[in-house]
């Protein structure tokens, strides 16, 4: 955190809230750390460069992937007509109740045993095995919420305060240079401190497009330092992974199967706009 404490001009370029975070940082205390990536990252180069935070408690990373059923009877039973020997019939293939299963789920799916096949498989007491299995698709895109109370304790802080709150919201926004066509607004890399470096204890996230801001000015009163800033302001962040990620995206290859560590790298990561 040598870096922060370079920093102690009024504008400064790398701010952190509160401001004793930079001395607790500096002597290894955990925080998260906010900063835009990508080809308009350049867009703050006159503005905030990254924005240092307490983690929030309760962090939450879910992670789903997706199935589809797939119904592998009438698949095999194709494989198995295309493999028979030359020479035999396809009819030869199956014997017995397959047989008699596959004439009736034959007729069925071409709409000509209708509610006669059906009986005929009811009086027999038997029916057709879909052989069903699980089909993977694919995982979802991940989401992340942090809440934040910033509480100024100097006109410093709170003017820290307001451009954290400010520098979340506009980039959100995508920018417009005509009528009709929108710029894609920047992509934030979200990182966990350890002091100077990524907590590998804590998870590995992609870069992120900010999807929300909720601020709410003074929670707990109407109170207001004299120049009218806010005395507290809650900022509620949600963010979306800009892409769908591999196990190659997360973790070091290099890494045994039993002790799977993240890489911190990012490879892959989205880099354009």
């Amino acid at each position: 955190m040598a870096e922060i404490n370079k920093q102690e001009k009024p504008q400064q370029k790398i701010i952190t809230f509160p401001r004793a975070l930079r001395e607790m940082a500096d002597n290894g205390h955990p925080h998260i750390c906010f900063s835009l990536t990508g080809a308009q990252a350049k867009e703050t180069d006159e503005e905030l460069e990254r924005i240092h935070l307490y983690i929030p408690p309760g962090f939450q990373v879910s992670d789903g992937a997706n199935f589809n059923s797939l119904e592998l009877g009438l698949l095999n039973a194709a494989e198995m007509v295309r493999n028979r020997e030359s020479g035999t019939k396809a009819s030869q293939v199956f014997s017995g109740k397959d047989k008699q299963v596959m004439l009736l789920k034959g007729m069925e799916e071409i709409g000509a045993g209708g509610s006669t096949g059906a009986l005929a498989a009811y009086k027999q007491g038997i029916a057709f095995n879909p052989q069903t299995a699980l089909a993977f698709e694919s995982v979802n895109l991940r989401q992340f919420s942090f809440a934040f109370t910033l509480v100024p304790e100097s006109k410093e802080e709170a003017e820290d305060a307001r451009r954290i709150e400010g520098w979340f919201r506009k980039y959100l926004y995508p920018k417009t240079d005509t009528g009709f066509s929108l710029t894609y607004p920047p992509k934030f890399k979200i990182q966990f401190f350890q002091g100077e470096s990524e907590n590998k204890f804590m998870p590995m996230i992609h870069d992120c497009y900010l999807a929300g801001v909720e601020a709410t000015f003074n929670p707990d009163s109407n109170a207001f330092f004299v120049n009218g800033q806010p005395t507290a302001i809650n900022i509620g962040l949600s963010f979306s992974e800009a892409k769908m990620l591999t196990r190659t995206d997360l973790y070091k290859q290099s890494g045994s199967d039993d002790d799977p560590q993240y890489d911190y790298s990012r490879p892959g990561s989205f880099q354009g706009t």
